[in-house]
């Protein structure tokens, strides 16, 4: 046992210390060919043992791997990546059958490739950026129009000229935007977010310091036109799991704080006051960046969906919360019931979303239409629960416990049903221990000396 283990050591260590380098070369003696295409290879005829690769491909490569021999580096239409070892002297052979390649054949073929690609990409960008203007276009219907037509006038003809003006002058803005600049998806949907809540918090910031429906339309148009300046601002790099955690954090915070103001709030008085206002709007601004830092900084993936699970997981956690709150304080009085209502379902949505994120994100990743299942799950099973306690007691007291009991446990169960019936799908971040595992081929090829480089112990952490 000692002398196996010592020698796994060995073969770990040789492995580690004469890691062998790839080197791209052509398939041909002038040059001339670096890539065989299925079609090459067809006219080319050719053969095992030199040529394995059967099946659909994009394109085969050539590498030299030094004194160990040469690899051939396949891609597959899916893009998946094959290597296949050869001899000297099936290189040697495709040497000799690639050199009779037409030097017009490859370069066509390359050629027709490359526009495909382009043309492939171009349908793509044309499509994203379309898809920008057309919620462009919503917003300046909504929001754009109708802030820019309060902003500068307190009459009615004025306001619909300048709902016109607004609306189309902001429309031609994101056509010509599209012209000169490439929108990525992820772009789209957060100029899409930060331009409602921009305008949102706007409103808000005016109504906090006591403006007028003037200063109110200009703060939102402000605000709307800001939010959409921002997204064009942070690239078309920007990722989808980013805008979703910036999009969280600030529906979460907003949410938050909308729920524990309403506790405090004197129901004789209208809501928002100007200090709730200006709250409401803080909490929204300063929810982005924290919910990005959550996305950006997590050791583990975070990926759009598993952001999409926090807010069902959140949701189910206000519901019990809130449900356990109004079963202990049904009894006192109406502003200590609501008070304690507001306040637990608060803190059950936070508590609801650290649970999600230890049970879902951290074990699994899921992808936006499993996030949509979860949802809906939850929501399916709250009515099924509730609709069933209907069924069987259909005159119920207005302050009765049971029906949101039983509404509860139908979220939760819809919820862990929709999350069991998904297939398993392991977190893709760093793991937590080590995972040694042997390749058995990479064994066998080692062991009947196949030239090549093999893999015969494989470690992760």
């Amino acid at each position: 046992m000692k002398r196996f283990l010592v020698l796994l050591l060995f073969v770990i260590a040789s492995r580690a210390g004469a890691q062998a380098v790839e080197k791209p070369e052509p398939f041909d003696s002038a040059g001339r060919v670096t890539t065989l295409t299925p079609l090459a290879a067809a006219k080319l005829s050719l053969s095992p043992p030199a040529w394995r690769i059967t099946g659909d491909f994009t394109a085969a490569r050539l590498f030299s791997i030094g004194d160990q021999g040469y690899v051939i580096v396949v891609e597959r239409r899916d893009g998946a990546i094959e290597r296949y070892a050869i001899t000297r002297q099936d290189r040697e052979y495709l040497r000799a059958r690639t050199s009779k390649l037409e030097p017009s054949i490859n370069e066509q073929l390359g050629k027709v490739n490359t526009g495909l690609t382009q043309v492939r990409q171009e349908i793509v960008r044309a499509a994203i950026n379309d898809e920008f203007v057309l919620h462009q276009g919503a917003l300046a219907v909504a929001v754009y129009g109708p802030a820019f037509a309060y902003a500068l006038s307190n009459e009615t003809p004025g306001r619909v000229a300048a709902y016109i003006l607004g609306a189309g002058g902001t429309f031609y803005a994101a056509t010509q935007i599209t012209r000169n600049q490439q929108i990525s998806h992820p772009q789209n949907l957060l100029a899409s977010h930060a331009a409602l809540h921009g305008a949102g918090i706007g409103l808000g910031l005016a109504h906090a310091f006591g403006g007028n429906s003037n200063v109110e339309g200009a703060l939102a148009f402000a605000g709307g036109i800001g939010g959409t300046a921002f997204a064009l601002a942070a690239g078309p790099g920007v990722k989808e799991s980013d805008v979703a955690g910036a999009a969280f954090g600030s529906d979460g915070a907003l949410l938050v704080t909308y729920l524990l103001l309403r506790a405090g709030h004197d129901p004789n008085n209208d809501f928002p006051t100007k200090s709730q206002a200006g709250i409401l709007a803080g909490s929204a601004l300063v929810g982005y960046p924290l919910g990005l830092a959550y996305a950006r900084n997590a050791k583990y993936n975070v990926t759009a969906g598993d952001v999409g699970a926090l807010l069902t997981t959140g949701a189910v956690g206000g519901l019990a919360a809130g449900t356990v709150a109004h079963a202990m304080t049904k009894t006192s009085s109406r502003d200590r019931h609501r008070s304690a209502v507001y306040t637990s379902a608060a803190g059950g949505f936070l508590l609801g979303s650290a649970a999600g994120d230890v049970l879902l994100v951290r074990r699994f990743d899921h992808t936006g239409r499993e996030a949509a299942m979860l949802g809906l799950g939850a929501v399916a099973g709250a009515f099924m629960g509730a609709g069933a306690f209907t069924l069987v007691k259909p005159h119920r007291r207005n302050d009765e416990v049971a029906p949101y009991v039983i509404a509860t446990a139908g979220a939760i169960a819809g919820l862990a049903v929709a999350e069991a019936f998904m297939p398993p799908r392991t977190d893709a971040g760093r793991q937590a221990r080590a995972n040694v595992r042997v390749n058995p081929l990479g064994l066998a090829l080692a062991a009947s000396r196949a030239p090549g480089q093999h893999s015969i112990v494989e470690i992760t952490f």
